[in-house]
C-alpha cells in the first residue's frame, strides 16, 4: 500500500469508531445525533428508510460495502475560528470523490472555509450542532460555500447528469454577510449552488448571515428535500429579487455558474418544516421561459407545507411557472410584500395557510407579464380554508386568471377589499367568510369586487363588517364588463353604499339567506340560554364565542339533522372557538344548556 494510502487509511473512521465518538451506548442514540442520522433519516412520506441512507453502505461487486466516514479533525481542520481549515475539508470531500461515496464528519468547532467547497457525487456531510462553517476570504471573491459542479464550466452537466446524491445534516453555515461583507454591495453570498443534480437531501442546518442572493439555489434539479433548517438574518445591501430558497431553470441569465443552459426545470421538489425570518423573501420562483417549440416549461410537483415565515422585506412565498403544486399549511406573518403571489402556475393548490401582518396583498394570483418575452395566466388554481387576517392591500387578489376556485376562505381587517378579482374566467367564489373589509377608508373599498370577468359564481358567502367601526362601500361589487355571473346563496351584510350593486347586464342575483338574531348580546359560559325564536325553524346557526377586543371574535356555524333540522331534546350545538369549543344541548325550541364553553357566548344567529 502507498503512504499516501495508509495515512488516508489512518484518517478514515469507521463506523463503530464514530458511533463512539458521539457517545453511543449499545443501540441507544441521542435524538438529532449525527450517529442516529447514520442509521436512518425520516423521509418525507413518513418511512424510516433514508433518502441519505445510500450513503451508509454501497454494492461493490455484489458485495455490501460500508460507507467510508471521514472525520476533519484527522485531515488537519482546527475548528478554532481562527485557522483556515479550508484544506481539510478539500482533502476529504477529495477522497469521497475517489472513493465513489462517503461521509464527512465534522464535530463541534467553528470552521473557517476560504475557497468554494465542491461537492462530488454520493457526499454526505454530517455536522454535529456545535459544528459552524464560516464563509471567509475574500469578500468579493469567495461568493459561495458549497458547489456540485465546476465553476465556469458550461459542459459540466445536462440535464439531471450532474453530481447527486448528496445529504446534508446538522450544523451551522454562516455566510458572515454581518462581519465580512463585500465591498461591492451588489455582490451575493450563497451557502449551496446545486444545479443539474439528482437527489439532494438537506435536513437539520442552520443558515445565517446571508448577503443578498439565494442562501440555496435549487436550479435544475430533481428528488429535493429541504426539511427542518432554519434561516436567519439575510443582510440585503441591493436592489434584488433574493429568495432564501430559490427554485429555478438551468439559463444562463438564472445561473451562469456552471452546466449546460438547457432549460431544465426542477420537479419532486419538498421543502417542509423549514423556518424564515429577517430576510428579504422566503422561498420562490422569480423567473418564466419558453421552450423551442414556444411551449410555457413549468417546474414539477413541488411542495412547500408546514414551514414559518416571519418579518421578510417582501413575499414569503413565490410560486412560478409550477404544475402540480402544493402550499400548505404555513404560517406567515410580517411582511413588507404579498404573503402567498402565484404567478402563470397551473394545477396548483394553496390551502390551510394562515396570514397575519402583510404588507401587501395576503395571497395573489396572477399572470407574468414581459413585454414581447412572456405572457402566461394562471390556471386551475384553488384556493382554500386560508386564514388571513391584517393585510394592507387585499385579503386575496386574482388578475386574468383561469378557472380559480376560492373556497372556504376566512379573512380579516383587510385595508381594502376581502376578494378582488379582474379579468379572469371561470370563477367560483364560494363558502368564504369575509369581515372587515375597507378598513383604509370606510366606504372606499367593496368587500368582494369583481371586474372584466367571465362565468363566476359567488355562493354561500358570508360578508360582513360585525366588530369593525368602518363599513365597506358594497358586500358585493359587480362592475360592468363582467359576463355571466350569478349569485346565490349569500349572506351579505349592507355596506354603507348598499349590499349588492351590478353593473353589468347579465347578472343573476337569487335571494340571499335571511338571518335572525335569537339571542341579544351575551357573555356566558355557563348556564341556560333563552332564544327569541324556535331554533327547529332555522337550517343553521351562526354562533359568535369569544371577545371582540382580545381579537378573539370568532364565528361558526352548525347545521342541524339532515332531516330534520335541529331536534330539541336530542341535538347539541357544538362549534370551534378561539381557545376550544363552544357545547350546548338544545333542551327546547327556545331554550339551550351550555355544556362547556372555552370562550364565552356573545351571540346566535339563526339562517333560514
Amino acid at each position: 500500500m502507498s503512504d499516501h494510502g495508509n495515512n488516508t487509511s489512518k484518517r478514515l473512521l469507521s463506523r463503530r469508531k464514530l458511533l463512539q465518538s458521539l457517545g453511543a451506548v449499545g443501540t441507544v442514540m441521542a435524538v438529532g445525533s449525527v450517529a442516529a442520522a447514520l442509521a436512518s433519516d425520516a423521509r418525507g412520506d413518513g418511512s424510516q428508510t433514508s433518502a441519505a441512507a445510500d450513503d451508509v453502505s454501497r454494492q461493490k461487486n455484489g458485495n455490501t460495502t460500508p460507507a467510508p466516514v471521514y472525520d476533519v479533525r484527522q485531515f488537519g481542520a482546527a475548528g478554532n475560528g481562527v485557522s483556515d481549515d479550508t484544506s481539510a475539508f478539500e482533502r476529504v470531500l477529495g477522497e469521497i470523490q475517489r472513493n465513489g461515496f462517503g461521509t464527512m464528519y465534522v464535530p463541534p468547532g467553528v470552521y473557517v472555509v476560504t475557497r468554494v467547497l465542491r461537492l462530488y457525487r454520493n457526499t454526505s456531510i454530517r455536522m454535529e450542532e456545535g459544528a459552524v462553517l464560516r464563509k471567509m476570504g475574500s469578500p468579493d471573491a469567495n461568493l459561495k460555500l458549497f458547489v456540485n459542479g465546476d465553476v465556469g464550466n458550461d459542459q459540466y452537466a445536462k440535464g439531471y447528469e450532474g453530481d447527486g446524491g448528496i445529504t446534508v445534516i446538522g450544523g451551522t453555515i454562516d455566510l458572515c454577510g454581518n462581519t465580512h461583507p463585500p465591498k461591492d454591495p451588489n455582490k451575493n453570498f450563497q451557502a449551496f449552488a446545486i444545479a443539474h443534480a439528482d437527489r439532494i437531501h438537506i435536513e437539520r442546518v442552520r443558515f445565517i448571515n446571508g448577503h443578498n442572493g439565494h442562501i440555496i439555489e435549487f436550479n435544475s434539479s430533481r428528488n429535493v428535500k429541504l426539511l427542518h433548517c432554519v434561516f436567519q438574518d439575510q443582510k440585503v445591501a441591493s436592489d434584488g429579487q433574493y429568495e432564501m430558497v430559490q427554485i429555478d431553470f438551468a439559463s444562463k441569465e438564472a445561473f451562469p455558474t456552471f452546466g449546460a443552459f438547457d432549460d431544465t426545470p426542477c420537479r419532486d421538489v419538498l421543502i417542509e418544516g423549514c423556518t424564515f425570518t429577517n430576510g428579504h423573501r422566503g422561498v420562490g420562483t422569480h423567473g418564466s421561459k419558453y421552450d423551442a417549440s414556444g411551449k410555457q416549461v413549468f417546474h414539477e410537483n413541488i411542495r412547500i407545507v408546514n414551514n414559518h415565515f416571519k418579518q421578510l422585506a417582501d413575499i414569503a412565498i413565490k410560486p412560478e411557472s409550477y404544475r402540480n403544486a402544493v402550499v400548505t399549511g404555513n404560517t406567515i406573518e410580517q411582511t413588507g410584500g404579498a404573503g402567498i403571489a402565484l404567478y402563470s402556475c397551473n394545477q396548483v393548490l394553496i390551502s390551510g395557510n394562515v396570514l397575519r401582518e402583510i404588507g401587501q396583498h395576503g395571497i395573489a394570483v396572477s399572470r407574468k407579464s414581459v413585454n414581447g418575452g412572456f405572457e402566461e395566466p394562471s390556471v386551475h388554481i384553488r384556493v382554500s380554508d386560508n386564514v388571513i387576517h391584517n393585510v394592507k392591500y387585499s385579503a386575496i387578489r386574482v388578475i386574468s386568471g383561469d378557472q380559480i376556485t376560492l373556497s372556504g376562505n376566512c379573512s380579516a381587517a383587510a385595508n381594502r377589499e376581502a376578494v378582488f378579482i379582474s379579468d379572469t374566467r371561470r370563477l367560483t367564489v364560494k363558502g368564504n367568510v369575509l369581515r372587515g373589509a375597507s378598513q383604509e377608508k370606510a366606504g372606499g373599498y367593496n368587500a368582494i369586487r369583481l371586474e372584466g370577468c367571465t362565468d363566476t359564481e359567488a355562493s354561500g358567502n358570508h360578508v360582513s363588517n360585525d366588530g369593525y367601526d368602518k363599513l365597506y362601500g358594497y358586500a358585493l361589487y359587480i362592475a360592468a364588463g363582467n359576463a355571466g355571473t350569478t349569485a346565490s346563496g349569500n349572506y351579505m351584510a349592507r355596506g354603507a353604499s348598499g349590499t349588492v350593486r351590478s353593473e353589468a347586464a347579465d347578472t343573476r342575483i337569487a335571494p340571499e339567506n335571511r338571518e335572525t338574531m335569537l339571542t341579544g348580546t351575551l357573555n356566558i359560559s355557563a348556564g341556560t340560554v333563552d332564544l327569541l325564536d324556535d331554533i327547529s325553524k332555522y337550517r343553521i346557526v351562526i354562533v359568535a364565542t369569544g371577545a371582540v377586543s382580545s381579537g378573539e371574535l370568532r364565528h361558526e356555524t352548525a347545521r342541524g339533522w339532515q332531516a330534520e333540522g335541529f331536534r330539541p331534546g336530542t341535538d347539541y350545538i357544538h362549534v370551534q372557538t378561539a381557545g376550544g369549543q363552544f357545547v350546548a344541548k338544545i333542551e327546547s325550541g327556545t331554550r339551550l344548556r351550555i355544556v362547556s364553553a372555552s370562550d364565552p357566548l356573545r351571540y346566535i344567529i339563526g339562517v333560514t
